[in-house]
């Protein structure tokens, strides 16, 4: 049963980091066109630091999944908390960064400037 639940959790972590991006790219997009340099290039270093993340949440699972060594409830449970949370926990961030960029410039937009 909890290998439907590790499989699942797995399978989350692209799509919740390919949502991310995706947002990370609109966010960098609006900044450009409205000349705002700064978020623009902030939106560019996260992209860059979620997808280094990725990488190394990816080649750890990996590594898990081919070892020989004994795998059970504990051991995945391990490998959720140590990868899975700082993944979500920085994409969440990455999230309201954009939000947060996406507000300022709306704010602009609407005053003018």
């Amino acid at each position: 049963m909890y290998q439907t639940l590790f499989l699942l959790f797995a399978l989350s972590i692209p799509i919740i980091g390919l949502v991310v991006v995706v947002r990370l790219i609109w966010c960098a997009y609006q900044s450009l066109r409205a000349s705002h340099i700064k978020f623009a290039g902030f939106s560019a270093l996260a992209i860059v630091c979620l997808t280094a993340l990725f990488v190394a949440v990816a080649l750890v699972w990996f590594g898990y999944g081919v070892s020989h060594s004994k795998k059970d409830i504990r051991s995945d449970l391990q490998v959720v908390l140590l990868t899975g949370l700082p993944f979500y926990a920085m994409s969440f961030g990455l999230w309201r960064l954009a939000k947060y960029f996406q507000s300022v410039l709306s704010q602009h937009e609407r005053s003018g400037t």
